[in-house]
């Protein structure tokens, strides 16, 4: 049984089972992109679970190095374990070099390190490392390393689970997994894409095994959905399903939530004054109001910081002790929500998530893809997601649209909404008006809905401060501008009003004025969403199911020229409707003016999309980049 410690926050923050393979290059952060440079040649796992509940894991791991490029990446064996329940020992490790001579790692080359936090984030955890640094590792060398990893205690009482994903991007020539454990204990088994060598039984003890080879490792697809979606995989749980494990889970993390007199008073203080807001607008649900009003409260006054300590990894803080030091992880967000939302007389669970691009929850209970907590309201049917701290009241970030849940209370899977073109939108005015020396003065507005909104406020957040100057450097260095421009905001941080930005600028010189010349539609000192997604290029083909976007973006700018030229000539219009996109693009001269319309709609009919579908992006894309690269004419 081993651990593995995650870098985000969250419940999949501590993962505790059989087998994680964090660390052995089947499904190991970062191999998938190196998945031709090198080779499993040999990987070993045996497993056995003791009468007690201890389990012993032996892993054994050859690697072939093919590639100089891999060389500093396969130099290094990184094997992560918690070391409250577990202890890890490496028992051999060497290299063995293109010549067949065999180098021992020194013992001074094998270091015990704490969990990595280079990212950033405010995180403290009981997670360790073991590091082997192998040395003369070249061009035709194999690494080795055998490891023994002592798990003394399960995360959760009688719980046991293995989460074995077998990466199609790593070419692996014989790779074993061999399961020893009490004939008394209840396992239930799903496997997919693996060949079974052993099942039997034996002095009280089961033992299966089972064997894995990939000759051809394929390169990961841009947008690919997680491999966890699709690739052959191994889940052993001691848990028939996810509403056992549901029922397990909420039992020991109700107590977290409960309405101490701390939790009631916070909650009076924070709904204090929405009576009166209900009152002067009949309009407004009162439970619905203070609801809002406590997500608000959460959302700006809890710190995000993460602490996985013991059981920490998949269990919150207690409210009253969040409350008091004022920080906590997702999990600690989710369960202090609760608890205030409950003092008000309103129900909510806990929903578990995937924050990335696992879309499939498997048949049995075995932690992932679930990695993140977020809050649900039954009598809503409403997800609240309370660490996004710039997402509105109800709105949800496009990393957990479309996703299915695990609603713990409720012991059910659920799942958030589907994605709607209107809930993630932006729209946008800007006015240009060239010089006689080429330079072009305008402002720009821009107002944000849904998903959207979430993603500018994060964006311009800082805006005020002496980033700013470089921010707008960056911003016009984007679409090749230079210039010089100012930036301001609604308040960031107000969730309960729409959010908007506003610029104004001065772009040198784009062209030569007077004419003869040309132009494209400058996009001055706005967001230039749709400049963006002219200059991502779709892939030619995808042969794995993909996340797309559904989405609205508008346009509109008015051009004015100045009265030393004259336009001569602009674009035709368009409009191209298919496959749930809409484009529509206006040009109209008047007294050398022009204005431009653009609006782009996409309705997908999910979060995920499947290959065939790429055709329809990509015949839409030329008719697309036509039109953003068509030339303004003026002499």
């Amino acid at each position: 049984m081993k651990f593995a410690l995650q870098s985000i926050g969250g419940l999949g923050a501590v993962l505790f089972g059989f087998l994680l393979l964090a660390n052995v290059g089947i499904s190991s952060a970062g191999r998938g992109d190196h998945e031709s440079l090198s080779v499993v040649e040999r990987e070993i796992i045996t497993e056995t679970i003791g009468a007690d509940g201890t389990v012993v894991e032996i892993d054994e791991v050859t690697t072939l190095v093919k590639s100089q490029i891999i060389v500093d990446a396969e130099s290094q064996a990184d094997l992560p374990y918690n070391s409250t329940f577990s202890n890890l020992e490496i028992l051999e490790a060497y290299t063995i070099t293109p010549q067949g001579e065999k180098i021992p790692v020194a013992a001074n080359a094998i270091r015990t390190v704490e969990d990595d936090n280079s990212a950033g984030a405010a995180m403290f955890s009981d997670q360790k490392h073991k590091i082997i640094i192998f040395p003369k590792v070249t061009p035709g060398a194999r690494t080795y390393y055998k490891s023994k990893l002592t798990t003394y205690k399960p995360l959760l009482p009688n719980y046991f689970y293995t989460r074995l994903i077998l990466s199609p991007n790593a070419e692996v020539k014989h790779y074993e997994y061999k399961l020893s454990y009490p004939e008394s204990l209840k396992l239930y088994f799903d496997v997919q894409g693996v060949k079974q060598t052993r099942d039997e039984s034996k002095d009280g003890m089961r033992h299966v095994s089972y064997s894995y080879q990939n000759l051809k490792a394929i390169p990961k697809e841009q947008l690919q959905v997680s491999n966890s979606d699709f690739a052959p995989h191994i889940y052993i749980s001691s848990m028939a399903n996810q509403a056992e494990f549901a029922k397990v889970y909420e039992e020991r993390i109700a107590s977290k939530s409960l309405v101490t007199p701390e939790v009631q008073k916070l909650a009076d203080e924070i709904t204090k004054g929405v009576d009166k807001k209900v009152a002067a607008d009949p309009s407004l649900d009162l439970k619905k109001e203070q609801a809002r009003a406590i997500y608000n409260w959460v959302t700006r006054n809890i710190r995000y910081v993460a602490i996985y300590l013991g059981d920490g990894g998949i269990i919150p803080h207690d409210a009253s002790s969040i409350i008091r030091n004022r920080y906590g992880d997702c999990k600690d967000h989710n369960a202090l929500l609760i608890a205030l939302l409950s003092a008000k007389g309103i129900n909510a669970t806990s929903a578990l998530i995937n924050s990335g691009s696992a879309f499939v929850v498997p048949k049995l209970p075995v932690i992932g893809p679930f990695n993140h907590v977020i809050t649900y309201i039954p009598a809503w049917d409403l997800y609240l997601d309370s660490t996004s701290e710039m997402a509105p009241f109800g709105v949800l970030s496009n990393g957990v649209i479309d996703k299915p849940t695990l609603l713990t209370k409720l012991q059910q899977v659920g799942r958030t909404p589907k994605a709607k073109k209107e809930d993630n939108q932006m729209a946008t005015g800007i006015n240009m008006i060239i010089g006689k020396d080429g330079q072009i003065k305008g402002k720009a507005h821009t107002k944000y809905f849904g998903s959207a909104e979430i993603s500018a406020r994060y964006k311009y957040e800082g805006v005020d401060t002496s980033y700013a100057d470089k921010f707008v450097k960056n911003q016009l260095a984007k679409f090749r501008q230079t210039g010089e421009g100012k930036i301001s905001t609604s308040y960031i941080y107000d969730l309960d009003k729409p959010f908007t930005s506003d610029t104004e600028f001065t772009l040198d010189a784009i062209a030569n004025v007077p004419g003869p010349g040309a132009i494209t539609v400058p996009v001055g000192l706005a967001p230039g969403e749709l400049a963006m997604i002219a200059n991502d290029r779709p892939p030619e083909k995808f042969t794995k199911p993909y996340t797309c976007s559904t989405r609205m973006v508008g346009e509109a700018y008015q051009i004015t020229f100045p009265s030393n030229t004259k336009v001569t000539r602009i674009p035709p219009d368009v409009t191209y409707e298919k496959a749930g996109i809409k484009y529509d693009s206006t040009y109209t001269e008047r007294n050398n003016s022009l204005l431009v319309t653009r609006k782009l709609a996409v309705q997908r009919a999910g979060a995920v999309c499947q290959p065939e579908e790429l055709q329809n992006w990509r015949d839409f894309y030329q008719v697309f980049i036509k039109d953003m690269r068509g030339q303004i004419f003026y002499e």
